[in-house]
């Protein structure tokens, strides 16, 4: 009689990686919208506006975009939680999702341009009182997406019976993605958010941003951190990393020697940033699945100057990509 075989333990096939275009705010609609029409036809998972004062609205322009798109999820990246009220945000998002039949992905951050605070006469208050009214906003959005009235009585935001019209055709499970580089942000992140975003990058006292965390051991380090806010939670939220550069090119320790002159920063911290990704095709596909193999991050973001050479490394990642 032969003993049974113990058990095999069952291993999931790695999570594919989806990639997403941000692109600034602009006031010709016509090249946006050709634009994201490109992105959705490349695979592009999201086409996100970023949020700013000199800028066109992102909810007005995504608005537009999403009677011209059929399947790219349309996002902000991210929505500076100052400029707009928590009732105001719930019902752009909810109508914009309307619009885009459930394509909304909401990202959210605690501001940190502090010129464009003093422009616009808003007080440039510190880094924990914006993020402890980031929290606010988070959880009453939540509420209302769910079709719940909210009342509140924070110091930082007062509801009464409030509740959003139209309801988003997600519901509650319109997705937020919450954008930092900070303790406080990014813990709020791992407690509320659906997706945390790695930015390398955060702002001083003065509002401007400087690199923090952008090596390997800093990225680990804030993964550490998400990992740790997130234990409790049923279902953890997924890890997206806002790439700075993304570019092929035959001579990768030259455009490395390049951007570290440029830069003033060490060669090697330039050769082995996670938010950096150059080389050859074959190159850059391998440092994006070292970023899912390594620190669990299954969704990435370029910026539009760098779309042409994202779409080549994700048709080259074929199953391992969205």
């Amino acid at each position: 009689m032969h003993a049974e075989a113990p058990d095999q333990p069952t291993v999931s096939a790695p999570r594919p990686i989806r990639f997403g275009l941000s692109t600034p705010g602009r006031t010709d609609l016509g090249p946006l919208l050709a634009r994201a029409r490109w992105a959705e036809r490349a695979g592009f998972s999201t086409f996100s506006l970023s949020d700013h004062l000199d800028a066109a609205s992102p909810f007005v322009t995504l608005g537009a975009l999403a009677g011209a798109t059929d399947r790219i999820r349309l996002g902000t990246l991210v929505v500076n939680n100052d400029l707009r009220h928590p009732a105001l945000l719930a019902q752009d998002a909810a109508t914009l999702d309307r619009l885009s039949d459930g394509r909304v992905e909401l990202g959210l951050g605690a501001g940190w341009a502090r010129a464009e605070y003093l422009r616009a006469g808003i007080a440039y208050d510190p880094p924990r009182v914006r993020v402890e009214r980031l929290r606010d906003t988070v959880v009453a959005l939540r509420r209302l997406f769910s079709g719940e009235p909210v009342s509140t009585d924070g110091p930082h935001l007062a509801l009464r019976d409030h509740f959003v019209v139209p309801r988003p055709v997600q519901g509650g499970s319109l997705p937020l993605l919450i954008g930092g580089n900070g303790d406080r942000l990014l813990a709020l992140a791992a407690e509320h958010a659906d997706i945390v975003g790695f930015t390398g990058f955060g702002p001083d006292r003065d509002g401007h941003n400087i690199r923090t965390h952008a090596n390997r051991a800093g990225l680990a380090d804030r993964v550490a951190l998400v990992a740790r806010h997130s234990a409790g939670r049923a279902h953890r939220p997924e890890r997206h990393l806002l790439l700075q550069l993304l570019v092929i090119t035959e001579d990768r320790e030259l455009l490395a020697t390049t951007l570290a002159q440029r830069h003033g920063q060490p060669l090697l911290d330039v050769l082995t940033s996670p938010f950096l990704a150059f080389g050859t095709v074959e190159e850059i596909c391998a440092q994006i699945t070292r970023l899912r193999d390594d620190y669990g991050v299954t969704y990435v973001t370029v910026f539009d100057p760098h779309a042409e050479h994202a779409a080549e490394v994700r048709a080259a990642l074929g199953p391992d990509a969205a």
